[in-house]
């Protein structure tokens, strides 16, 4: 667990893939909160992130701080970037305007008229590299739905890379990302390539604006680098 900034209101973390932000039913796995707390006792969660989404999460370290957290995102004023690697060759930003409903057995889908429950949903999608098969995109969601970024991902064509829930289950080899590179069985994904890169919010002492970046994962890093491989290859050509 990285620590990305601390000072005595709060304290951001960059969480690891695989880990849960606070205890789940019946999984005995060690979650994020109690390793923060092992830190800074009594540390309060404001937000979570899925179990397989890597990046930025906050906790307040006074009553005070999370109360001022939590009413920064409740009125949309905390600012999330995302990183995506979806499927497909996203060609341009897309603001996709999407009301989402909760699945009885978890999850979310896309509302259809005459849902009841149904919430607004907004998240603006950019591709910041292109490859073809494959795109990194930035998302910036306005609202906090759950699952959000994902489904409207995958409702717009262009799931996560590996997204077992909204997408497909098979995890990415090194030979799809670059068919020229050594071991192309090998796995080099096997979850949902999702990373929460920024967050900018209002700090809970009044001092103006608090601006939070993790560094992209190791996993999605990889991935990057050999679609980039691959890319270059490419753009050589073959010996003459």
């Amino acid at each position: 667990m990285r620590i990305l900034h601390r000072d005595e209101h709060l304290i951001a973390v960059d969480k690891p893939a695989g880990v849960l932000t606070v205890p789940g039913r019946g999984d005995p796995s060690v979650p994020l909160v109690a390793e923060v707390r092992a830190l800074a006792p009594g540390a309060m969660p404001v937000h979570r992130l899925d179990r397989d989404t890597s990046g930025v999460v906050l906790f307040a370290l006074t009553e005070k701080a999370h109360r001022a957290l939590n009413a920064a995102f409740e009125s949309r004023r905390a600012e999330k970037t995302y990183v995506a690697l979806v499927r497909g060759d996203v060609t341009g930003a897309r603001h996709v305007d999407l009301p989402l409903t909760a699945m009885r057995r978890g999850g979310t889908r896309v509302a259809r008229a005459g849902d009841k429950g149904a919430q607004p949903a907004l998240t603006d999608v950019r591709p910041a590299d292109r490859f073809g098969a494959y795109t990194l995109c930035t998302c910036l969601p306005r609202t906090g739905r759950t699952h959000q970024v994902r489904v409207h991902l995958a409702a717009i064509g262009h799931p996560l890379a590996f997204d077992a829930r909204y997408g497909t289950d098979r995890p990415l080899r090194i030979g799809e990302l670059w068919s020229g590179a050594p071991d192309p069985d090998t796995v080099v994904l096997s979850r949902t390539p999702l990373h929460a890169l920024a967050l900018r919010i209002p700090h809970p002492a009044g001092k103006g604006w608090l601006s939070v970046e993790a560094p992209l994962a190791d996993d999605m890093a990889r991935c990057l680098d050999l679609l980039r491989a691959a890319r270059r290859a490419a753009d050589v050509g073959p010996p003459r």
